[in-house]
C-alpha cells in the first residue's frame, strides 16, 4: 500500500490578528520570537463526572470563552494600542472600549473570532540589556474557533470532513490539479 504524503506549509508571518470596534481597527504587529499567540478555552466543553458508585455522566457546557495570550516584543507599536485600550476601559468602566478580535492563519485553515473582547490587566514589564517581551492576555467572550491544518487533505480525510458536514475550501482539495494554496 502506497503512503499518501502531504507536505504542509506553515508560516508564522501568515498569522494575522485584528482587533477593533466602531472607533478603530488595528492589525497586531511586533510579535515576540518563539510562541507569540496562545488560545486557551476557559471552561471545557465537556468534563467527566464519576459518582461514588462508579456511575458516570458527561457534563456539557456551551460556554466558549477564551483567554488569548499575545506575546509582543518591547518595541512593538501594538503595545501602545493595547495599553491605550486598557487605560480607556479603566477610566470609563462602561464597556465602550470592548473590541472584536479575529485570528487567522492565512497559510492554513485555523480561524477564530469573537465580537466581545477586553484586556484584564497590564502585562508584566521588565527592562534589561536585551529586548523584553510583553504577554498581553485578552479575554474573548463567545469565541468561534476552528483549528485546522496547513496542507492539502488526503482523499480519505477530505471525504471524512465532508461526511462530518464541513466542506473545506477547494484549495485544500486533494483532487484539485492546479492548487492556489494560500500563503
Amino acid at each position: 500500500m502506497a503512503v499518501n504524503q502531504i507536505l504542509a506549509t506553515y508560516s508564522p508571518e501568515s498569522v494575522i490578528v485584528v482587533i477593533g470596534n466602531d472607533k478603530f481597527s488595528h492589525t497586531i504587529s511586533g510579535y515576540a520570537d518563539g510562541t507569540f499567540l496562545t488560545l486557551t478555552r476557559v471552561i471545557p466543553h465537556a468534563t467527566l463526572y464519576t459518582g461514588a458508585d462508579a456511575s458516570n455522566a458527561m457534563v456539557v457546557r456551551k460556554v466558549r470563552n477564551y483567554d488569548i495570550t499575545l506575546t509582543l516584543h518591547q518595541a512593538s507599536e501594538s503595545n501602545d494600542v493595547l495599553s491605550q485600550l486598557l487605560r480607556l476601559d479603566e477610566e470609563s468602566r462602561n464597556g465602550d472600549d470592548i473590541f472584536y478580535i479575529t485570528i487567522k492563519d492565512t497559510s492554513g485553515r485555523t480561524v477564530a473570532s469573537a465580537s466581545s473582547a477586553f484586556i484584564g490587566t497590564d502585562p508584566d514589564q521588565s527592562f534589561g540589556v536585551e529586548l523584553s517581551e510583553n504577554a498581553w492576555v485578552i479575554h474573548a467572550v463567545g469565541m468561534d474557533v476552528f483549528f485546522g491544518g496547513n496542507g492539502r487533505f488526503t482523499g480519505a480525510t477530505w471525504d471524512t470532513m465532508t461526511d462530518l458536514g464541513r466542506t473545506p475550501d477547494e484549495v485544500w482539495n486533494p483532487n484539485d490539479s492546479n492548487p492556489a494554496v494560500p500563503g
